[in-house]
């Protein structure tokens, strides 16, 4: 196993400049890697994923860095996807070692402080079981997190200085810089059909049950005064896609059309709502292939309709995220809880 170091802290405290600097100087005598897990405003990958390059002593800046390895989490933030954000980390991680790597440094997001914060840097901590653990803060702000990072893993924490150069990115700073990124990792997009029954699907309802048959589906629109245009039933529930928004109050009397259909409940998506979830697509190895935006259900082919650079013959799985995309990249929302 390589040397892992953790480097933890708030946002603008200069870590992702502080891990360039060190993995650089690092990288003339030793064979390291630099993982960048900040989603959000990602220097190795797309937003939304986690990313693993070599560092080169010639580079100042991890946008330096070619992509090594690339892992899609589907969120921009730790908060909305903790769990597949701990899970892509140790992929990257692997994979760094696997490559060779002895020593690995983690640049970790912002996101450092609340409650949320320490369990997710906490789980993701005892996972990796870093050797080192350099933390830059500023009026001990980090008192509250370091004990637990300490005593899950056995490392030291070493405190590294907050550089004067260092100047607080506005939020509108931090949108333009991932509305470059996300149109460059869309370049060249165009829409897929990606049969349901070719292809994997994480992250979503679509796909985890068996299909509605049509006159059933048909049946079930009317009855609900909706445009449902395609179904499927998974352990009692029938989830039913709505190509329109979903009107409220639909609830009322839909006992009985579960009954008909054998469900023992309803659960209704709307499709426009779910229109430029972000996806990752990966092909039968596992490999992160690209980022692409779900598009539409076409129902009568049962077929997904995937915008993205990706050619469609090497995709075999696809994960859906938690926020949507214009085709242009820019930002249109988190996706709620039910929604997928």
């Amino acid at each position: 196993m390589a040397e892992r170091i953790l480097v933890i802290g708030t946002t603008d405290r200069g870590k992702t400049f502080t891990v360039a600097q060190l993995a650089r100087e690092a990288s003339r005598s030793r064979k390291v890697a630099v993982l960048d897990t900040d989603t959000g405003q990602s220097e190795i990958g797309p937003p939304g994923t986690v990313g693993w390059a070599w560092a080169r002593p010639e580079c100042e800046k991890l946008s330096d860095l070619k992509p090594a390895g690339v892992f899609f989490v589907g969120a921009l933030s730790p908060a909305a996807a903790a769990l597949e954000q701990v899970v892509a980390t140790v992929q990257a991680t692997r994979s760094a070692e696997a490559a060779g790597a002895n020593l690995l440094f983690i640049d970790t997001p912002g996101y450092a402080i609340g409650p949320g914060a320490r369990r997710f840097l906490t789980a993701l901590a005892q996972a990796l079981q870093p050797s080192r653990l350099l933390y830059l803060e500023q009026d001990n702000e980090l008192e509250a997190l370091l004990s637990p990072l300490t005593a899950v893993t056995g490392a030291e924490a070493t405190p590294l200085p907050v550089s004067d150069a260092v100047v607080r990115k506005s939020s509108s700073v931090r949108a333009t810089r991932r509305l470059t990124r996300l149109t460059k990792a869309l370049e060249g997009a165009q829409t897929v059909t990606l049969p349901l029954g070719s292809v994997a699907l994480v992250g979503a309802t679509l796909g985890t049950g068996q299909p509605l048959a049509p006159h059933l589906t048909r049946w079930a629109g009317t009855a609900l005064r909706l445009p449902v245009v395609y179904g499927e039933l998974a352990e009692g529930t029938m989830a039913l896609f709505v190509a329109a928004p979903v009107r409220p109050g639909w609830e009322a009397g839909s006992g009985p059309i579960a009954d008909q259909l054998g469900a023992s409940r309803l659960r209704l998506l709307s499709l426009p709502s779910l229109e430029g979830t972000v996806v990752g697509l990966q092909d039968s190895q596992g490999r992160f292939l690209a980022l692409g935006r779900f598009v539409g259900l076409d129902a009568e082919r049962g077929a997904l309709l995937i915008e993205t650079p990706a050619t469609e013959e090497r995709i075999a799985l696809v994960s859906f995220g938690r926020f949507r995309i214009a085709a242009d990249g820019t930002f249109l929302g988190d996706l709620k809880p039910g929604e997928l």
